[in-house]
């Protein structure tokens, strides 16, 4: 039933690696598109698992059948190989037509990975039919085996950590599809079909070449109904979207403008402009998450200010703020030191340092991995960072159940529009002081004033107009229910109460 002239067994271990490195790659592209497609909530990588899990599933039983029912050779792996890459051309191409024409579908991305994965799961069987076939050896099984859990297993980490650097998510793609068709070729037989492989390639290559489509195409209309993002910046660690030149995406949600202006205020800044007024003295600041560095802006004018030390996980961001006047003194500004790393984990490594602030405008409270950000866990970090007289201030982005949580390690919390304010130490607002600070903001490298006159006036009336709620004062029961604690196990925010897919 099986050709019986295998003449190369290292030729079948490599095909067995890419078999397994190339589905697992795939897989990983697909998963990137999905988790962009749905706001990077985390329900969409068990979605896109059971998708692809169901149809390595079906795969596998059909490569079952082929095995049972025909003569299988290298060369029918070859065959194979064209058709997985044929249908994955097919599959963006039809993905492409469908952003364009009906938009977005979570639906419809799900079974795009079901065919996927459906495809590449047929050959795995065919491998180990031909590869085995000659030596039943436990060693040529496990040769075999091993081969293609290797090439898995180094696909996340190529892919997710080297890759995607060089190359955005579609380029990524068309590399796979590439791949794939350049294995079909070494397993033909001389002929036509070959010939076919050659210029199926040179396309493909080319597709290499053209502008980046999906990730626009998913980015449609989500700031402005059928508006495209004028940039996007695409790496390792995610997405930025540019609408308008002011308005910032990350990962195809909101993530703030570049403004500076509390009486343009486009986008809360005053919620900035209050800290500035409520512990004017503070030397040492520590954001987390820089988005358009507006805010670290307003903090940098603050006078007594020695150091701001900024976490951000994305380096793609300073490439933004470059291009922002508003903002791209940052970078000539010697007390702004820009740290890339995650913020939580930067914290614990340096539980030593102290802050008079730590700042988080970070991101909705809905999305994958924001425990680590909200939790009551990470509060006790945060908490023995603080000098004696330290504040935290952070968007619980409407989650209530944030400010429970910090009511479980802080003494005093209090709520100024979505932001959280909590310290050791009782805080005051009132209007008198606030118009003081406010007036001895300047610019660190232009030395000229924030504020002059009558503007001290007005920027305090629009910092006033919103109330400085004290925990007793806050209202829990658009809850409906009892709040929680947020803690690093149960992800409330992103899975029980979350916004979901």
């Amino acid at each position: 039933m099986v050709e019986k002239n295998m003449k190369n067994n290292y030729l079948i271990y490599l095909i067995s690696f890419f078999s397994g490195f190339l589905s697992l790659a795939q897989e990983i592209i697909w998963m990137r598109l999905i988790s962009f497609a749905g706001m990077s909530v985390p329900q969409t990588f068990s979605y896109t698992l059971a998708f692809f899990l169901l149809g390595i599933a079906v795969g596998a039983q059909i490569g079952k059948s082929i095995c049972s029912k025909n003569v299988v050779s290298i060369n029918t792996l070859g065959h194979i190989f064209i058709l997985i890459a044929v249908v994955d051309l097919i599959l963006i191409g039809l993905v492409y037509w469908y952003l364009n024409i009906l938009g977005i579908s979570i639906l419809f991305l799900g079974l795009c990975v079901f065919v996927c994965a459906s495809i590449r799961g047929i050959v795995f069987p065919l491998i180990h039919h031909v590869g085995t076939e000659q030596v039943k050896a436990g060693a040529q099984i496990s040769n075999v085996y091993f081969s293609n859990v290797f090439g898995s297993a180094l696909a996340p980490i190529l892919i997710g950590f080297i890759i995607l650097d060089y190359f955005n998510t579609q380029q990524t793609y068309f590399l796979i599809c590439f791949l794939t068709l350049v294995i079909g070729f070494l397993c033909l037989n001389a002929g036509t079909v070959k010939r076919v492989v050659v210029v199926l390639g040179v396309g493909v290559l080319v597709l290499v070449g053209v502008s980046e489509r999906i990730i626009l195409e998913l980015s449609k209309g989500r700031w402005d109904e059928g508006k495209y993002p004028s940039q996007i910046f695409e790496n390792k660690y995610g997405f930025i979207q540019v609408y308008d030149d002011e308005v910032i995406f990350g990962a195809n949600v909101y993530d703030g403008k570049f403004n500076t202006d509390i009486f343009k205020n486009t986008n809360g800044i005053e919620r900035a402009y209050l800290l500035t007024a409520i512990h004017p003295n503070a030397e040492n600041i520590l954001v987390i998450g820089l988005s358009t560095g507006s805010w670290v802006k307003v903090l940098s004018t603050m006078p007594n200010v020695k150091k701001i030390t900024v976490i951000e996980i994305n380096p793609a961001y300073i490439d933004l703020i470059k291009q922002h006047p508003i903002v791209s003194n940052l970078l000539r500004d010697g007390r702004i030191e820009f740290i890339f790393d995650d913020g939580r984990k930067w914290i614990q490594k340096n539980q030593d340092k102290k802050f008079d602030i730590v700042l988080m405008n970070t991101t909705w409270h809905w999305r994958a991995y924001v425990s680590n950000l909200l939790s009551k866990d990470f509060f006790s970090f945060v908490s023995h960072s603080l000098s004696d007289t330290g504040v935290i201030y952070y968007n619980t982005t409407e989650s209530l159940d944030a400010y429970y949580t910090a009511k479980k390690v802080f003494p005093y919390v209090y709520k100024y529009r979505f932001m959280i304010l909590a310290s050791h130490e009782k805080q005051t607002l009132d209007f008198d002081s606030v118009q003081k600070n406010l007036c001895n903001l300047r610019d660190y490298l232009t030395q000229k004033n924030v504020f002059l006159g009558q503007e001290c006036i007005l920027a305090t009336n629009e910092i006033m107009k919103n109330p400085l709620l004290s925990y007793k004062e806050i209202d829990f029961s658009s809850l409906g229910r009892k709040p929680e604690v947020i803690t690093d196990d149960n992800m409330i925010v992103e899975f029980k109460y979350g916004k979901g897919l």
